[in-house]
Protein backbone atom coordinates (compact mmCIF):
# COMPACT_ATOMS: atom_id res chain seq x y z
CA UNK A 1 0.00 0.00 0.00
CA UNK A 2 2.91 2.37 1.17
CA UNK A 3 4.59 1.87 -2.83
CA UNK A 4 1.41 2.70 -4.05
CA UNK A 5 0.75 5.84 -2.37
CA UNK A 6 4.26 7.13 -2.72
CA UNK A 7 3.79 6.20 -6.68
CA UNK A 8 0.64 8.21 -6.68
CA UNK A 9 2.40 11.31 -5.05
CA UNK A 10 5.38 11.21 -7.57
CA UNK A 11 2.89 11.19 -10.10
CA UNK A 12 0.76 14.05 -8.22
CA UNK A 13 4.26 15.99 -8.18
CA UNK A 14 4.82 15.79 -11.69
CA UNK A 15 1.56 16.56 -13.02
CA UNK A 16 1.73 20.13 -10.89
CA UNK A 17 5.03 20.39 -13.34
CA UNK A 18 2.64 19.40 -16.28
CA UNK A 19 0.42 22.29 -15.37
CA UNK A 20 3.32 25.13 -15.38
CA UNK A 21 3.94 23.47 -18.94
CA UNK A 22 0.79 24.78 -20.18
CA UNK A 23 -0.01 27.80 -18.55
CA UNK A 24 2.85 28.92 -19.86
CA UNK A 25 2.10 27.90 -23.54
CA UNK A 26 -1.15 29.44 -22.92
CA UNK A 27 0.17 32.65 -21.67
CA UNK A 28 2.49 32.57 -24.64
CA UNK A 29 0.02 32.32 -26.88
CA UNK A 30 1.48 29.37 -28.61
CA UNK A 31 -1.08 27.58 -31.19
CA UNK A 32 -3.30 25.49 -29.62
CA UNK A 33 -2.97 22.55 -32.15
CA UNK A 34 1.01 22.88 -32.40
CA UNK A 35 1.40 22.44 -29.03
CA UNK A 36 -1.09 19.86 -28.87
CA UNK A 37 0.99 17.82 -32.03
CA UNK A 38 4.47 18.66 -31.32
CA UNK A 39 3.21 17.17 -27.31
CA UNK A 40 1.70 13.93 -28.63
CA UNK A 41 4.23 13.27 -31.01
CA UNK A 42 6.43 13.73 -28.32
CA UNK A 43 4.69 11.12 -25.97
CA UNK A 44 4.47 8.59 -28.50
CA UNK A 45 8.11 8.21 -29.30
CA UNK A 46 9.00 7.88 -25.57
CA UNK A 47 6.21 5.05 -25.10
CA UNK A 48 7.38 3.36 -28.08
CA UNK A 49 10.77 3.22 -27.28
CA UNK A 50 9.65 1.86 -23.50
CA UNK A 51 7.76 -0.79 -25.02
CA UNK A 52 10.06 -1.86 -27.40
CA UNK A 53 12.82 -1.87 -24.98
CA UNK A 54 10.18 -3.92 -22.30
CA UNK A 55 10.38 -6.19 -25.24
CA UNK A 56 6.20 -5.32 -25.58
CA UNK A 57 4.20 -6.85 -28.67
CA UNK A 58 3.21 -3.47 -30.67
CA UNK A 59 0.21 -5.11 -32.04
CA UNK A 60 -2.75 -5.41 -28.98
CA UNK A 61 -6.03 -5.23 -30.32
CA UNK A 62 -7.43 -4.65 -26.53
CA UNK A 63 -5.77 -1.42 -26.47
CA UNK A 64 -6.90 0.04 -29.61
CA UNK A 65 -9.89 1.37 -28.84
CA UNK A 66 -9.19 2.59 -25.05
CA UNK A 67 -5.84 4.35 -27.08
CA UNK A 68 -9.07 5.75 -29.74
CA UNK A 69 -11.05 6.73 -27.15
CA UNK A 70 -8.61 8.47 -24.81
CA UNK A 71 -7.07 9.88 -27.52
CA UNK A 72 -10.06 11.77 -28.73
CA UNK A 73 -11.08 12.88 -25.48
CA UNK A 74 -7.87 14.29 -24.40
CA UNK A 75 -7.50 16.50 -27.76
CA UNK A 76 -10.51 17.86 -27.23
CA UNK A 77 -9.68 18.24 -23.31
CA UNK A 78 -6.76 19.94 -24.35
CA UNK A 79 -7.45 22.64 -27.07
CA UNK A 80 -10.33 23.66 -24.68
CA UNK A 81 -7.95 23.99 -21.73
CA UNK A 82 -5.00 25.60 -23.53
CA UNK A 83 -7.79 27.98 -25.24
CA UNK A 84 -9.29 29.32 -21.58
CA UNK A 85 -6.13 29.32 -20.03
CA UNK A 86 -5.38 32.61 -21.68
CA UNK A 87 -8.55 33.98 -19.79
CA UNK A 88 -6.92 32.87 -16.14
CA UNK A 89 -4.32 31.89 -14.37
CA UNK A 90 -3.22 28.38 -12.92
CA UNK A 91 -5.13 28.52 -9.88
CA UNK A 92 -8.55 28.95 -11.53
CA UNK A 93 -7.84 26.47 -14.66
CA UNK A 94 -6.18 24.02 -13.11
CA UNK A 95 -8.59 23.88 -10.11
CA UNK A 96 -11.66 23.70 -12.13
CA UNK A 97 -10.06 20.83 -14.73
CA UNK A 98 -8.80 18.59 -11.82
CA UNK A 99 -12.49 18.56 -10.22
CA UNK A 100 -13.72 15.96 -12.73
CA UNK A 101 -11.83 13.78 -9.92
CA UNK A 102 -14.89 13.43 -8.62
CA UNK A 103 -15.87 11.62 -11.73
CA UNK A 104 -13.48 8.62 -11.54
CA UNK A 105 -13.98 8.42 -7.61
CA UNK A 106 -17.59 7.68 -8.11
CA UNK A 107 -17.18 5.42 -11.07
CA UNK A 108 -14.88 3.19 -8.84
CA UNK A 109 -17.06 2.88 -6.15
CA UNK A 110 -20.14 2.30 -8.04
CA UNK A 111 -18.34 0.30 -11.21
CA UNK A 112 -15.27 -1.63 -9.67
CA UNK A 113 -16.83 -1.97 -6.23
CA UNK A 114 -14.37 -0.05 -4.20
CA UNK A 115 -14.75 0.73 -0.60
CA UNK A 116 -15.92 3.65 0.88
CA UNK A 117 -14.87 4.39 4.50
CA UNK A 118 -15.80 7.33 6.67
CA UNK A 119 -12.29 8.08 6.36
CA UNK A 120 -12.35 8.39 2.72
CA UNK A 121 -15.24 10.07 2.68
CA UNK A 122 -13.84 12.99 4.73
CA UNK A 123 -10.46 12.59 2.73
CA UNK A 124 -12.55 13.51 -0.52
CA UNK A 125 -14.53 15.97 1.39
CA UNK A 126 -11.38 18.06 2.20
CA UNK A 127 -9.96 17.28 -1.24
CA UNK A 128 -13.09 18.97 -3.30
CA UNK A 129 -13.12 21.71 -0.04
CA UNK A 130 -9.75 22.54 -1.29
CA UNK A 131 -10.84 22.88 -4.87
CA UNK A 132 -13.29 24.98 -4.25
CA UNK A 133 -11.25 27.43 -2.28
CA UNK A 134 -8.51 27.47 -4.37
CA UNK A 135 -10.56 28.24 -8.13
CA UNK A 136 -12.58 30.77 -5.87
CA UNK A 137 -9.14 32.93 -5.06
CA UNK A 138 -7.27 32.84 -8.29
CA UNK A 139 -9.40 33.49 -11.28
CA UNK A 140 -8.45 36.94 -11.25
CA UNK A 141 -8.75 38.15 -15.39
CA UNK A 142 -5.38 38.80 -17.32
CA UNK A 143 -6.81 41.70 -19.42
CA UNK A 144 -9.53 44.17 -19.98
CA UNK A 145 -10.69 42.54 -22.90
CA UNK A 146 -11.23 39.27 -21.06
CA UNK A 147 -14.43 37.17 -22.50
CA UNK A 148 -15.48 35.46 -18.87
CA UNK A 149 -18.61 33.34 -21.16
CA UNK A 150 -15.68 32.30 -23.51
CA UNK A 151 -13.35 31.14 -20.37
CA UNK A 152 -16.51 29.49 -18.63
CA UNK A 153 -17.42 27.71 -22.25
CA UNK A 154 -14.05 26.13 -22.93
CA UNK A 155 -12.97 25.38 -19.06
CA UNK A 156 -16.57 23.70 -19.08
CA UNK A 157 -15.49 21.20 -21.79
CA UNK A 158 -12.47 20.51 -20.64
CA UNK A 159 -14.21 20.22 -16.97
CA UNK A 160 -16.56 17.33 -18.68
CA UNK A 161 -13.99 15.71 -20.81
CA UNK A 162 -10.95 14.95 -18.50
CA UNK A 163 -12.28 12.46 -16.42
CA UNK A 164 -12.00 10.11 -19.43
CA UNK A 165 -8.59 9.23 -19.66
CA UNK A 166 -8.22 8.67 -16.20
CA UNK A 167 -11.18 6.30 -15.98
CA UNK A 168 -9.64 4.32 -19.08
CA UNK A 169 -6.32 3.81 -16.90
CA UNK A 170 -8.45 1.11 -14.72
CA UNK A 171 -8.94 -0.85 -17.99
CA UNK A 172 -5.34 -1.08 -19.21
CA UNK A 173 -3.88 -4.18 -18.20
CA UNK A 174 -1.08 -4.12 -15.59
CA UNK A 175 2.03 -4.85 -18.07
CA UNK A 176 0.98 -2.99 -20.93
CA UNK A 177 0.47 0.62 -20.06
CA UNK A 178 4.00 1.74 -21.81
CA UNK A 179 2.19 -0.11 -24.84
CA UNK A 180 -1.31 2.05 -24.43
CA UNK A 181 0.65 5.21 -24.11
CA UNK A 182 2.24 4.40 -27.46
CA UNK A 183 -2.19 3.97 -28.99
CA UNK A 184 -2.79 7.30 -26.79
CA UNK A 185 -0.31 9.48 -28.01
CA UNK A 186 -0.01 7.88 -31.62
CA UNK A 187 -4.06 8.18 -32.29
CA UNK A 188 -4.06 11.73 -30.55
CA UNK A 189 -1.18 12.98 -33.04
CA UNK A 190 -2.75 11.12 -36.01
CA UNK A 191 -6.48 13.41 -35.23
CA UNK A 192 -4.74 16.65 -35.09
CA UNK A 193 -2.17 15.90 -37.84
CA UNK A 194 -4.56 16.65 -41.06
CA UNK A 195 -5.64 19.66 -39.55
CA UNK A 196 -1.99 20.77 -39.30
CA UNK A 197 -1.08 20.05 -42.92
CA UNK A 198 -4.51 21.55 -44.04
CA UNK A 199 -3.50 24.48 -42.64
CA UNK A 200 -0.09 24.93 -44.36
CA UNK A 201 1.66 26.80 -42.07
CA UNK A 202 4.82 24.12 -42.10
CA UNK A 203 5.90 21.37 -39.09
CA UNK A 204 9.05 22.97 -38.13
CA UNK A 205 7.64 24.50 -34.59
CA UNK A 206 9.50 27.29 -33.03
CA UNK A 207 11.91 26.01 -30.57
CA UNK A 208 10.63 27.49 -27.82
CA UNK A 209 7.51 26.15 -28.72
CA UNK A 210 8.98 22.66 -29.06
CA UNK A 211 10.67 22.60 -25.73
CA UNK A 212 7.27 23.93 -24.02
CA UNK A 213 5.79 20.82 -25.47
CA UNK A 214 8.32 18.59 -24.84
CA UNK A 215 8.04 19.20 -21.54
CA UNK A 216 4.39 19.13 -21.49
CA UNK A 217 4.83 15.10 -23.08
CA UNK A 218 7.45 13.82 -20.67
CA UNK A 219 5.69 15.11 -17.39
CA UNK A 220 2.34 13.90 -19.05
CA UNK A 221 3.80 10.94 -20.06
CA UNK A 222 5.63 9.85 -16.47
CA UNK A 223 1.93 11.24 -14.81
CA UNK A 224 0.38 8.16 -16.22
CA UNK A 225 2.69 5.39 -15.78
CA UNK A 226 3.02 6.86 -12.31
CA UNK A 227 -0.78 6.74 -12.29
CA UNK A 228 -1.51 2.89 -13.68
CA UNK A 229 1.34 1.86 -11.39
CA UNK A 230 -0.29 3.01 -8.27
CA UNK A 231 -3.54 1.80 -9.19
CA UNK A 232 -1.99 -1.66 -9.94
CA UNK A 233 -0.14 -2.05 -6.38
CA UNK A 234 -2.88 -0.35 -4.55
CA UNK A 235 -5.34 -2.99 -6.25
CA UNK A 236 -2.97 -6.01 -5.37
CA UNK A 237 -3.47 -4.88 -1.10
CA UNK A 238 -6.95 -3.27 -1.05
CA UNK A 239 -10.70 -3.18 -2.94
CA UNK A 240 -9.80 0.57 -2.58
CA UNK A 241 -7.74 1.26 -5.11
CA UNK A 242 -9.21 3.84 -7.08
CA UNK A 243 -10.85 5.58 -4.32
CA UNK A 244 -7.18 6.16 -2.92
CA UNK A 245 -5.44 6.97 -5.86
CA UNK A 246 -7.31 9.07 -8.17
CA UNK A 247 -7.46 11.63 -5.23
CA UNK A 248 -4.24 12.27 -4.72
CA UNK A 249 -3.14 11.88 -8.28
CA UNK A 250 -5.98 13.90 -9.64
CA UNK A 251 -6.91 15.72 -6.63
CA UNK A 252 -3.92 16.70 -4.68
CA UNK A 253 -1.96 17.96 -7.92
CA UNK A 254 -4.44 21.29 -7.55
CA UNK A 255 -2.84 22.69 -4.74
CA UNK A 256 0.90 21.46 -6.25
CA UNK A 257 0.04 23.17 -9.26
CA UNK A 258 -1.32 26.43 -7.47
CA UNK A 259 2.38 26.62 -5.41
CA UNK A 260 4.05 25.28 -8.16
CA UNK A 261 2.02 28.78 -10.40
CA UNK A 262 3.05 30.78 -7.59
CA UNK A 263 6.64 30.24 -6.89
CA UNK A 264 7.62 29.63 -11.15
CA UNK A 265 5.36 31.76 -12.83
CA UNK A 266 5.02 34.24 -9.34
CA UNK A 267 1.46 34.26 -9.62
CA UNK A 268 -0.09 35.52 -6.49
CA UNK A 269 -1.80 33.15 -4.03
CA UNK A 270 -4.49 34.38 -2.46
CA UNK A 271 -4.91 33.68 1.39
CA UNK A 272 -8.20 31.68 0.23
CA UNK A 273 -6.03 29.78 -1.71
CA UNK A 274 -3.39 29.28 0.87
CA UNK A 275 -6.39 27.85 3.18
CA UNK A 276 -7.42 25.53 -0.04
CA UNK A 277 -3.56 24.14 -0.34
CA UNK A 278 -4.05 23.64 3.40
CA UNK A 279 -7.47 21.50 3.15
CA UNK A 280 -5.63 19.63 0.07
CA UNK A 281 -2.99 18.40 3.02
CA UNK A 282 -5.60 17.51 5.50
CA UNK A 283 -7.66 15.55 3.22
CA UNK A 284 -4.44 13.26 1.83
CA UNK A 285 -3.88 12.90 5.80
CA UNK A 286 -7.72 11.35 5.84
CA UNK A 287 -6.42 8.92 3.09
CA UNK A 288 -4.04 7.09 4.96
CA UNK A 289 -6.89 6.40 7.77
CA UNK A 290 -8.75 3.04 8.08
Amino acid sequence: MTQGILLALLAATIYGFLGISFEVAAKRHYPVWDVILYKQLTGFVIGLVCAVAMGLPLYEPRLIGLGLLGAAAYVVTLAAYLTASRERDIAANWTIVNLSVVVPILISIFWFKDAFTLMKALGVVFTLASIVLIGGGGGRKLAADARPARWVRFISIAFLLNGVLVILFRFVPENYSALFTVYFYGISFMLVLPYKLARRTGLVPDRNLYFVSALGAVTHWSGIMLTMAALAVVGRVSSQAGVIVYPITNGLVIPIGVLLGAWLLKQHLHLRSAVGVGMGMAGLALFFLP
